[in-house]
C-alpha cells in the first residue's frame, strides 16, 4: 500500500471508531449518569478497584477531573472509598452492588445493540470483521 493510501485507510478508520463510539455512547444507560461517570464505572468493573490516581491513568483524564467525578458516583451510591487492605494510606474506589448493576447493564447494553447489528451481515462478513477487530486491537496494544 502506498503512504496515501495508508492515510485514507487511517482516516477512514479513525473516523468509522469514532462514530460507532459516539452512537454507543448516546445509547448509555438513561440520563441518570453522564457517560465520562459511566466510563468510570465499567474501567472499575472491568479491571476492579483502584486509586484515582490509577484511575485518571486508565481513563486519560487528569487526576482533578477523576475525583471531582468520583465524588459525584459516591454521592449517588454507586461508587465507594475503601482503605487499600497493604497500605492504609491509599484510598480505592470500588463498585456498590448499584454501580455493578448499573455498568454491567451497559455493557450488556452495548454488546446487545452490537450483536443485533452483526446479525444482519454474512458469515464472510462477520469473519472479515472478527479479523479486523484483531488487527484493531493489536493496533491498539501498540499505540497504548
Amino acid at each position: 500500500m502506498s503512504d496515501k493510501s495508508d492515510m485514507h485507510l487511517a482516516r477512514d478508520l479513525a473516523v468509522s471508531a469514532m462514530r460507532l463510539v459516539r452512537r454507543l455512547r448516546l445509547r448509555h444507560a438513561g440520563d441518570t449518569v453522564p457517560v465520562a461517570q459511566l466510563s468510570i464505572l465499567t474501567t472499575i468493573l472491568r479491571d476492579g478497584p483502584m486509586t484515582t490516581g490509577e484511575l485518571a491513568m486508565r481513563e486519560r483524564i487528569k487526576p482533578p477531573s477523576i475525583s471531582r467525578s468520583s465524588h459525584a458516583l459516591v454521592q449517588m451510591g454507586l461508587l465507594e472509598r475503601v482503605s487499600h487492605a497493604t497500605d492504609r494510606r491509599q484510598v480505592l474506589l470500588t463498585l456498590t452492588e448499584r454501580g455493578r448493576i448499573m455498568a454491567s447493564e451497559h455493557i450488556a447494553e452495548r454488546e446487545r445493540l452490537l450483536a443485533d447489528q452483526l446479525g444482519a451481515l454474512t458469515p464472510q462478513q462477520r469473519e472479515t470483521l472478527a479479523r479486523a477487530a484483531d488487527i484493531v486491537n493489536s493496533i491498539v496494544e501498540r499505540v497504548e
